[in-house]
């Protein structure tokens, strides 16, 4: 078996979008160096990247395309998520006036109730278990997403979902930037005591010393949660049973948003709009318009 295997020199399957996040990246360094952001950046904060490139390299020059191309989409991916929580920070700390009431009254013209909902899901353990659960899947589903397509051999794909986040995340921090808001966690004093309504507030206080390795979510309009929900279902499609799963999961994280998320009902309709946008956005990229390889046998095995 081993003799069948070729060495050969490992290149980056991803290099536009390896490129990218380094754009994100230096736009970080000059923001935070425009308003005196201090990040404090240690080895561990590299070490999780660090590996999934040295092993993506490793199993590349074997010739294990589909090993390495998990191996380099996780460190991707996880690159920019690191990029672009830095981005949201710096686009909090950098806001204006808080926009709570303008978005509360937005609610509130809707018809919706968040602390109706809040006491519910008190009342009824079970319920908030799911949902909470349902919320909490984001992280897995991404990982789930990077190793089944990888698998699948389908590079287009996970390119064309790499683009849609990465715009996603552009627009969402620019609206955290000209419509901040603290959520209902702040307005109601209610949520759970984990929430990262402190750090939220600790950013709009001006506290600018934080460890990358410990950021939070300090977006709250438009909710980000909300985008990646529906760009899992998106992504996912065309993939049989699993796109079930994926779709109902995420039609729970939708019901558990706002009392996890701390989000107003407006923020999930910003959410479902960035993505909207996002997706036009990224259809028309010609660099996304690969010959994808057939997945029908890949997908039945």
């Amino acid at each position: 078996m081993l003799s069948t295997l070729r060495l050969k020199p490992p290149t980056l399957q991803f290099a536009p979008e390896w490129a990218a996040v380094l754009a994100v990246v230096l736009v970080d360094i000059v923001w935070a160096s425009a308003i005196h952001f201090h990040l404090i950046v240690g080895p561990h904060d590299f070490l999780q990247i660090g590996s999934a490139l040295a092993i993506a390299a490793a199993v590349m020059s074997f010739s294990l395309k589909r090993m390495g191309l998990i191996a380099e989409y996780f460190a991707l991916t996880a690159s920019a998520t690191g990029a672009f929580a830095v981005l949201s920070y710096l686009a909090l700390a950098s806001s204006g006036p808080l926009h709570d009431d303008a978005l509360l009254a937005a609610d509130r013209a809707l018809g919706f109730d968040w602390q109706a909902g809040y006491a519910f899901l008190k009342a009824h353990g079970l319920i908030a278990t799911i949902l909470k659960f349902a919320y909490n899947s984001m992280l897995y589903q991404g990982l789930y997403f990077g190793v089944l397509l990888a698998l699948m051999d389908d590079r287009r794909r996970l390119r064309q979902m790499f683009w849609l986040v990465l715009v996603a995340g552009i627009i969402t921090s620019i609206g955290v930037l000209l419509w901040p808001a603290l959520g209902p966690f702040k307005v109601f004093q209610a949520g759970p005591p984990d929430s990262f309504l402190p750090e939220m507030e600790r950013v709009r206080a001006g506290g600018h010393a934080f460890e990358l390795g410990k950021l939070n979510g300090v977006v709250s309009f438009p909710s980000f949660h909300t985008t990646m929900a529906l760009a899992y279902i998106w992504g996912f499609r065309r993939t049989g049973p699993i796109a079930w799963l994926i779709g109902g999961v995420n039609l729970a994280m939708f019901c558990a948003i706002p009392w996890y998320g701390g989000h107003y009902l407006i923020d999930m309709i910003g959410g479902g709009v960035v993505f909207a946008v996002s997706l036009l956005i990224i259809k028309r990229l010609p660099s996304l318009k690969l010959q994808a390889r057939p997945l029908a046998v890949e997908l039945a095995a």
